[in-house]
């Protein structure tokens, strides 16, 4: 394996779990919802903290990857 396939699978991987980790939280969260509707507005902001946060790291992890990836490739 190259170091560009290392870094192309490490990519994915991160991604995948990053998706894992928020999808498995919308299903949390929605459910909450459905129990307890009055702790909506609660539940909504700490779900845009989360998603927000995770996407700030995930887009940083990225162009971490794409400063390592060889010239020819940017």
């Amino acid at each position: 394996m190259t170091a560009r396939d290392n870094l192309i699978s490490q990519a994915v991987n991160h991604t995948f779990w990053t998706l894992i980790l928020q999808g498995s939280a919308f299903v949390v969260l929605g459910l909450l919802i459905v129990v307890y509707p009055a702790i909506l507005v609660a539940l909504a902001a700490i779900a845009f903290l989360v998603v927000g946060l995770s996407l700030l790291l995930l887009a940083a992890k990225l162009r971490s990857i794409y400063r390592q990836l060889p010239g020819f490739l940017r």
